[in-house]
């Protein structure tokens, strides 16, 4: 049986931290009401000793990045290619994240369940790898 571990911040006010392991705990404190909060974090996937992790960063007007990681691979997010060299300083502390690598909520949120029930990520959206960036790109 697979472990789903996360660990998220939200920016809102202060910093919360949050950990759970259920899809409704991480869908209240996440995507309440179908629309997600500025966070930052990972949800890790755990089975048989294998773990593939993803990375987010939600950002109020550019949507949600999402970066995977596991032993074959590191694949993130993408929307627009043409705005990969634009960063976004996710919490304003220098923590960039290419603008073209944001996708729409609701996408994020599909690959976020598919990825909890199986440990992969949807092939509904588009990924590129991290060597695929461009010099000024960056990413977590």
């Amino acid at each position: 049986m697979a472990t789903i571990t996360f660990n998220l911040d939200k920016t809102e006010n202060d910093y919360i931290e949050f950990e759970g392991q259920t899809i409704q705990e991480l869908e209240s404190f996440l995507y309440p009401n179908q629309e997600f909060k500025d966070c930052c974090g990972t949800i890790t996937y755990t089975e048989n000793d294998k773990e593939s992790r993803l990375s987010i960063a939600a950002v109020n007007g550019y949507g949600v990045y999402i970066g995977f990681s596991d032993e074959n691979r590191d694949s993130l997010s993408i929307s627009d290619r043409n705005r990969l060299d634009t960063v976004v300083d996710v919490w304003g502390d220098g923590l960039y994240v290419s603008e073209g690598l944001f996708i729409s909520p609701q996408q994020a949120w599909r690959c976020i369940c598919e990825f909890i029930e199986t440990g992969n990520v949807s092939e509904e959206i588009d990924w590129i790898t991290p060597d695929d960036l461009p010099e000024e790109g960056n990413y977590i």
